[in-house]
């Protein structure tokens, strides 16, 4: 924990507090619907922030007797989580708006209105979404790009509640209905992307292409390493957990060998921004392995 995800996310739950307040006030008073839905989907931010917040911390927790590489999934499973709340959303909103498609609402007023709190939410949403993606990528934190879409739905519904509000002035008002699905289907798109990454996590997966070769090339940076296989990765919530064999001199010194292996875990750890722990098992140069992976 670095206390950037803790600030930015705190930044993020006071946001959606107020985009609550003002979507459901100026909604109720203005008669608009379309308002009324766009809060209560900034109310199931709020709700993923808090999420968030928990698994923050509880992924933070240091490792013990019961959990010996830490608690890092804790993160990984709020990540799924805020996933679960995405398809909620994507799900709503192309429900109301095919509903709405079928059976046309009665003309809602607060067209303006409508335009201008939309405008207000999806540039503060983005400017969010933005911020919060930024940081995710730094502390390599699944539940806060998890939390970064959410913002960025936020911002795509209102989207639609802009495209209504324009569309209202101009006398059709089924434009937002139209976009409202689009928009689910983008959330929707969003969610099982996020899932997909956070399963693959959760069953054990090794890290990316990009990753592998950044640790090899680490690997074979370091003096006195002949040669290396056995190559095994996965990721536990933020941190990579790398294991790998590495073969140098039969003839070197224990005291010299095990300088090499140092500078292999360092360098490899260098590679993954510092986000990893590294085993290196060193051999003797000739010693058969039977796996070789």
């Amino acid at each position: 924990m670095t206390g950037q995800d803790i600030r930015i996310t705190l930044l993020g739950g006071a946001l959606n507090l107020g985009l609550v307040a003002l979507k459901l006030g100026l909604g109720s008073l203005e008669g608009s619907m379309a308002l009324v839905a766009d809060g209560v989907h900034s109310l199931s931010d709020l709700a993923t922030d808090l999420v968030v917040l928990g698994g923050i911390r509880l992924g933070s927790r240091p490792a013990d007797r019961s959990h010996a590489f830490g608690h890092g999934k804790y993160e990984t499973m709020a990540g799924v989580l805020v996933a679960l709340a995405l398809i909620g959303a994507g799900a709503w909103l192309i429900w109301e708006a095919a509903l709405r498609l079928a059976r046309p609402f009665p003309p809602q007023g607060g067209g303006l209105v409508m335009m201008a709190v939309a405008g207000v939410s999806i540039l503060a949403k983005e400017a969010l979404y933005r911020a919060t993606s930024r940081v995710a990528r730094r502390v390599h934190s699944k539940a806060l790009q998890a939390n970064a879409w959410h913002h960025r739905s936020d911002a795509l519904s209102s989207v639609a509640v802009l495209l209504g509000g324009a569309t209202m002035a101009l006398g059709y008002p089924v434009g937002d209905k139209v976009a409202a699905i689009v928009v689910g289907g983008m959330v929707l798109a969003a969610a099982a992307s996020i899932l997909r990454r956070a399963f693959h996590e959760l069953l054990e997966g090794a890290l990316s292409e990009e990753e592998k070769l950044a640790i090899s090339q680490a690997i074979e940076s370091v003096d006195g390493v002949q040669s290396w296989h056995r190559l095994r990765t996965r990721r536990l919530g933020r941190q990579a957990l790398v294991d790998v064999h590495i073969q140098v001199d039969p003839n070197l010194s224990v005291t010299r060998a095990h300088q090499i292996a140092t500078q292999v875990e360092q360098a490899v750890s260098r590679s993954l921004g510092g986000f990893a722990s590294v085993v290196v098992h060193v051999e003797p140069k000739g010693e058969e392995d039977e796996w070789d992976g």
